[in-house]
């Protein structure tokens, strides 16, 4: 059985009373004093100890079906998590049950609360005086955290009782109103006679109650007179599919191009042969990937196989299922966690039941139950958000491939900008490359222009955010009636605070980096790691508040484009502006329907969107991400320079980009504005074939971390200790890099070393990563493995 909990790997054993349930099913089981959900995997082998029961059986059939075990048996080995929390990633939120516990005051509580029994109080002034607080909480009806309940308990404060095991989050039901068949309006009640003959003329299957009452407000008691007559059912049922944000999205005529015709007549005929077979589809920006998908998935949907489609972010669900709504309708089902909780339970159970043939999501979607799965689709599989980075560290992408062989399904990975690891995939002939070398309609792909921002360079040092050259390209835009795409991977107004007395930035206190200036919404200092925050404040090491704000964000932008603009429409798109379910949907589909002229954001605004009216995008920091330490930094700045560059000129108008940079020669510049990704991916295969650094070898990054940095530091030596120790006794060749601080050596409060593992094949890291877990760690030191990581900061 698999619990949500890391000890023992989260499998436990229990007996059930009544026989054999399937694996998939979930059940009740007491775990130490509470009660806990969990998952049947299977029979278990006999073995000592007496074992507890299982209280309740929760499901008539399996929640988790064959296919999807199966998958997750596969990420808890091979990215060496617990398999117990594994399971619990496959399932939706909110669908645990919980019980509540609830204390009621003893009457020693009473009298300590009262002031008459002071011997039960804790020594220390602050801690009794906590005490109180909390019996006074409990006393006024207000709920505490159960382990406070229960260290109430142990000090006979209170006593406990656990209300019945409840879903803390339950999928959302729709109710409908039905006219009986045959029913007569009633002659002497005028008002119940009008809503009757509404419904008469509806859906005979039923109208949302909702949708009647906006009809006719405060009918809610006719209503019920009516269902009292007989006249009307009333009922609930699961609500339908999620709705998407109104936008221009799905409706466009598509010319097919020769090459994507070509393509899917091989993707047609591997859905016919109904075995595994992936495929890369390698076209440039706006070359009509997502029709190709569309089609194929229409082919596989005519064979009654099911669909999954996954997409980078969040921001991008919205737009792909809209046009896989206009296509295939309710048969489609969203997953990613932009929805509230109860909104991805109900898409969830419609995919479970059947309702839903068709599934668009995020990175977890992969786990998602689609019956008898015919194609897999990764949009954009080069990108770094693929991968989960806690709990279980999977790559969306690599379990795609994976899942689609288990299935027996074809898998295509679609990209302009392959990741290098995809494209030595399909050199070695394990993906089958699909070439959309052209946009449709015959469309050009972009003039690029790189503008140096050295010129721009401020008497006191801070370089201008809009260079001249921007600046017009925007007026003219502007007064074109056209749109533009600026991009600044960047959050808030200023990025640091240096002192100028002493050359000290105003630091994070929980982490090692800068705090950023934030404006748009209250003046405040923000960490974008820890989401601490404070008032501006002076220096902490001298006292100054002679503060110089450096390196500018996207709100700094949007007031500089304000003031360049006055009369244009402009938004910013970052995780502050659109943090709430729903926002980076709307905005997006606002700046489709052209309500907006201009777009400011992170790489947000730079992934797959396709929005005809933009003819301009500048790259504000065009080679930013090449300082970052990390040996992926060349491959991801080209990447998005290359995908923020695409979103220009996909309409009837011929588009324009400008990226500025400082080093203008660098080879990621240079070759993306030149448009050729494949010339850069070349040059850096080499490279890293030359340092022996994926993808012609694998890595696994051991972190670890602690309140105490000694301790943190002295375990991660003894863990490469032990590692380079068994490399000479004659275990696998596995080269151990390290132990070093992490770039960010200090992250909520925690101290954090890494060490490196690399070999040729993932087999010698797993067994060596297995023999490391035996090495004792002192007290308060964590240990997490992240096999092929994405990010090494």
């Amino acid at each position: 059985m698999a619990l949500p909990v890391p000890a023992n790997g989260g499998v436990f054993t229990y007996r059930l009373p009544d026989g054999a349930v399937e694996p998939g099913r979930r059940v009740l089981v007491p775990l130490g004093r509470r009660t806990a959900t969990g998952v049947i995997l299977g029979p278990a082998r006999p073995g000592r100890g007496e074992l507890r029961d299982v209280l309740r059986v929760l499901d008539d059939k399996p929640l988790l079906p064959p296919d999807v075990l199966q998958l997750v048996r596969w990420a808890a080995a091979h990215y060496l998590a617990p398999l117990g929390l594994a399971v619990r990633v496959a399932l939706p939120p909110g669908i645990d049950l919980r019980e509540e516990l609830r204390g009621a005051l003893t009457p020693e509580g009473e009298a300590l609360l009262d002031g008459v029994q002071r011997a039960l109080l804790p020594g220390r002034q602050e801690a009794a005086t906590r005490t109180r607080q909390l019996l006074r909480a409990l006393r006024e009806g207000r709920v505490l955290r159960p382990a406070q309940l229960r260290a109430l308990e142990k000090r006979g404060l209170v006593t406990l009782t656990a209300s019945e095991a409840r879903p803390r989050v339950h999928a959302p039901q729709v109710e409908l109103a039905a006219a009986v068949p045959g029913a007569q309006p009633p002659a002497r009640s005028p008002r119940q006679a009008e809503v009757l003959a509404w419904l008469l003329a509806r859906d005979p299957a039923g109208v949302p109650v909702e949708e009647l009452l906006a009809a006719f407000p405060g009918a809610r008691p006719h209503l019920r007179k009516l269902s009292a007559r007989r006249l009307v059912a009333l009922r609930t049922e699961p609500a339908g599919a999620a709705r998407l944000p109104d936008a221009p999205w799905g409706s466009a005529v598509v010319r097919e191009t020769a090459a994507q015709s070509a393509a899917l007549v091989e993707l047609r005929a591997a859905l016919d042969a109904r075995g595994y077979a992936p495929f890369l589809l390698d076209g440039v920006t706006g070359s009509g990937k997502t029709h190709v998908y569309l089609e194929a998935i229409a082919h596989a949907r005519s064979q009654g196989r099911g669909a999954l489609a996954l997409v980078p972010e969040i921001a991008l669900t919205p737009q792909l299922a809209g046009r896989f709504r206009a296509r295939f309708g309710d048969d489609v089902a969203v997953l990613h966690s932009g929805l509230t909780e109860r909104e991805r339970l109900s898409e969830w159970h419609r995919v479970r039941g059947g309702a839903a043939g068709v599934v668009v999501g995020a990175r977890s979607a992969v786990f998602a139950p689609v019956r008898d799965l015919g194609i897999v689709v990764v949009d954009e599989e080069h990108e770094p958000s693929y991968k989960q980075e806690d709990r279980l560290r999977y790559h969306a992408r690599d379990l795609a491939l994976v899942r689609a062989r288990d299935a027996g399904a074809v898998a295509v990975l679609g990209s302009a900008t392959p990741s290098l690891e995809t494209l030595s995939r399909a050199q070695d002939g394990r993906l089958r490359t699909l070439r959309l070398p052209e946009r449709v309609d015959g469309r050009a792909l972009p003039a690029v222009e790189i503008v140096d921002r050295k010129t721009t360079l401020r008497g006191r040092g801070d370089p201008a955010l809009l260079t001249p050259a921007l600046c017009e390209a925007l007026r003219r835009t502007a007064a074109r009636g056209e749109q533009a795409i600026l991009y600044l991977n960047k959050r808030g107004h200023a990025r640091s605070l240096l002192c100028r007395s002493c050359g000290a930035a105003v630091g994070c206190p929980n982490c090692s980096v800068a705090l950023v200036l934030h404006r748009a919404s209250g003046v405040a200092l923000r960490c974008h790691l820890c989401g601490h925050e404070e008032p501006p404040r002076p220096c902490a090491a001298c006292g100054s508040d002679d503060l110089l704000p450096l390196s500018a964000g996207t709100e700094r932008v949007e007031e500089e484009l304000r003031a360049l603009l006055p009369a244009a429409r402009v938004a910013r798109l970052d995780r502050d502006s659109a943090g709430g379910p729903g926002k980076a949907a709307a905005l997006l589909a606002r700046f489709a329907r052209r309500e907006l002229d201009v777009l400011i954001g992170t790489q947000m605004v730079a992934k797959g969107h396709d929005f005809p009216g933009v003819t301009l995008v500048g790259a504000l920091d065009a080679d930013g991400p090449l300082h970052l330490p990390d040996f992926r930094a060349a491959e991801r700045c080209v990447q998005l320079l290359a995908q923020v560059a695409g979103r220009a000129g996909r309409g009837e108008q011929p588009g324009r980009v400008l990226m500025q940079a400082f080093r203008t020669t660098e080879p990621a510049v240079v070759y993306a504005a030149a448009h050729d990704y494949h010339g850069f991916a070349q040059g850096e295969l080499a490279r890293r074939e030359a340092l022996s650094f994926p993808p012609h070898a694998r890595l696994c990054a051991l972190r670890l971390q602690g309140n105490v940095e000694a301790r943190v530091q002295a375990a991660a030596e003894r863990l490469a200790g032990r590692a380079r120790e068994l490399q000479r006794r004659g275990g696998d060749p596995v080269d151990v890099l390290g132990p070093a601080p992490a770039p960010i050596a200090r992250l909520r409060g925690k101290h954090r070393f890494q060490l490196l593992l690399r070999a040729p094949e993932h087999g010698a890291i797993h067994r060596l990563c297995r023999a490391l877990g035996e090495v004792p760690l002192p007290s308060g030191v964590e240990l997490a493995a992240d096999v092929d990581p994405v990010a090494l900061l």
